[in-house]
């Protein structure tokens, strides 16, 4: 007990002490400048920790305050800024699709003997069968084996296999097909077959070639009519290359196809060309015993 009271007694004595030294220190730092210069000088770097810290937490709120608004809006401006790429795809897409309906229309226009039907692919490279599309096309829109199917480039095929609601079609880049050919020049029309050719290039061959054909790199290749199966004057491709035949006895061509078949979306069948397939079908004979598949 004794030693509580005499604890009781320092501890008073020690907080009379420091009230008295607060007390002085206050007076002097009212009373005399120079004290004051001094105290102040000598608490400047404690008050400068003290207010870095201080402010450090303030500005450490507003740097976190800062980050989220930024962020908020960067997620905004992305947001926005996927629709607009979404937005101009599709606006991209409809004028593309604008440009190539305005040519088959243009097509269409030129060649009113024609009865068509607009189809659109809806399939190709199926599978290992490469030389045929699949367009949403068929019976039940009036389409049959062996018509004609074209774009405003030119030929695209012929219709190889047909179902209610879509068709088949045998591209002319295909080794199957066959197609009668003329040269568009006026002072050539050199005629002969044309044929695809197996490979990743998608190029044609002109065969049957006379010795002395005049045909040249350059030339437009249209079909002649003479197959059967195509009306003439459809754009087959263009001549780039043109030799000699391995006998030496004809020449063949070489044709870059006028239908871009990497970007084939639309195509139009024409339902109503009555050629001399059509004639020999109606005499009772079989067309494509005459040339094969194609025959084209």
């Amino acid at each position: 007990m004794r030693m509580r009271k005499e604890q009781k007694v320092r501890l008073g004595v020690l907080a009379a002490a420091i009230l008295l030294v607060v007390g002085l220190v206050w007076d002097a730092f009212h009373r005399f400048p120079a004290v004051n210069t001094v105290l102040t000088t000598l608490t400047r770097p404690i008050s400068f920790v003290v207010g870095g810290i201080g402010g450090g937490f303030k500005g450490t709120g507003n740097y976190f305050a800062s980050k989220t608004a930024l962020e908020k809006e960067n997620a905004a401006l992305k947001k926005e800024n996927e629709e607009l790429r979404q937005n101009n795809a599709e606006l991209i897409g409809m004028k593309a699709e604008n440009q190539r309906l305005g040519k088959l229309l243009k097509f269409s226009s030129l060649h009113p003997q024609w009865n068509m039907v607009s189809a659109k692919v809806i399939s190709r490279d199926l599978g290992d069968f490469k030389d045929v599309i699949l367009i949403d096309r068929g019976k039940d829109d009036g389409l049959q084996v062996n018509m004609p199917v074209v774009n405003a480039s030119g030929l695209i095929g012929i219709v190889d296999g047909v179902y209610p609601h879509m068709a088949k079609v045998l591209l002319i880049s295909s080794p199957r097909s066959r197609i009668g050919g003329l040269n568009l020049r006026g002072d050539s029309r050199a005629a002969g077959i044309v044929n695809g050719v197996a490979g990743p290039d998608l190029l044609l061959e002109m065969r049957n070639l006379s010795r002395n054909a005049d045909i040249l790199p350059g030339d437009t290749i249209v079909t002649s009519g003479y197959s059967g199966y195509h009306p003439e004057g459809l754009v087959i491709g263009t001549v780039e290359d043109v030799q000699m035949d391995t006998g030496g006895l004809t020449k063949m061509a070489t044709i870059a196809p006028s239908v871009d078949y990497s970007h084939l979306e639309e195509a139009r069948v024409i339902t109503n060309f009555q050629g001399f397939a059509d004639f020999l079908r109606n005499e009772g004979k079989d067309p494509d015993a005459q040339s094969g598949k194609g025959g084209k």
